[in-house]
């Protein structure tokens, strides 16, 4: 259990059994998110802070892009709310540190086999400690085009998420990030706004 800005949400769930504890972790069931100004994203996460889990992003590579993420877990209370169904989680739900977001719209095969890599490459990179620091990854899907798969990876800093780009256990998925015509593929990198 976690509390976050008067706020308790469940990760996990511990199970004693024949005097053993086991840790059932859980995902949430949505994540939802609003692009806008600094000054209205900062006015709608005031608004909504004491009931949701959320955490307000610019972009690293555009300046003056801005993004507020819902990560309660509950319906979006965004006006043209972009939503997302998490399909595969690693790490704590905490969401800080410098997030990695990337988009793939495949083919429904491709997607089967991306889907699959990327689960597996979350797990060895989560359970490696001696690889790039990787807090928290999602894989998901847009509930509004099923065929657009989103990866979330959250780092210690740029420089983890750099080596983890560049490290071998990355390469299944770094077809996925080249142009070609079977993909249609979009990254932002951003970091938690001052």
């Amino acid at each position: 259990m976690k509390s976050h800005d008067n706020v308790i949400f469940y990760r996990a769930i511990y199970i004693k059994t024949y005097n053993k504890v086991k840790e059932v972790t859980i995902m949430l069931s949505e994540i939802s998110y609003a692009l806008g100004s600094l000054d209205f994203l900062r006015d709608k996460e005031t608004e909504l802070k004491p009931e949701r889990l959320l955490r307000l992003y610019g972009s690293s590579r555009i300046a003056g892009k801005y993004t507020l993420f819902d990560f309660s877990g509950k319906q979006s209370v965004f006006a043209a709310p972009i939503r997302l169904k998490p399909l595969h989680a690693v790490g704590e739900d905490d969401f800080r540190g410098f997030l990695n977001y990337q988009s793939f719209t495949l083919s429904w095969k491709e997607r089967k086999l991306f889907r699959k890599w990327a689960s597996e490459i979350l797990d060895d990179t989560i359970a490696n400690p001696h690889g790039a620091k990787l807090l928290t990854g999602y894989l998901t899907e847009r509930k509004d085009d099923p065929g657009t798969t989103v990866l979330m990876t959250w780092w210690q800093s740029a420089g983890d998420l750099s080596e983890w780009l560049d490290s071998p256990s990355y390469d299944p998925l770094r077809q996925y990030g080249e142009p070609n015509p079977r993909n249609q593929y979009f990254f932002d990198q951003y970091h938690l706004a001052e």
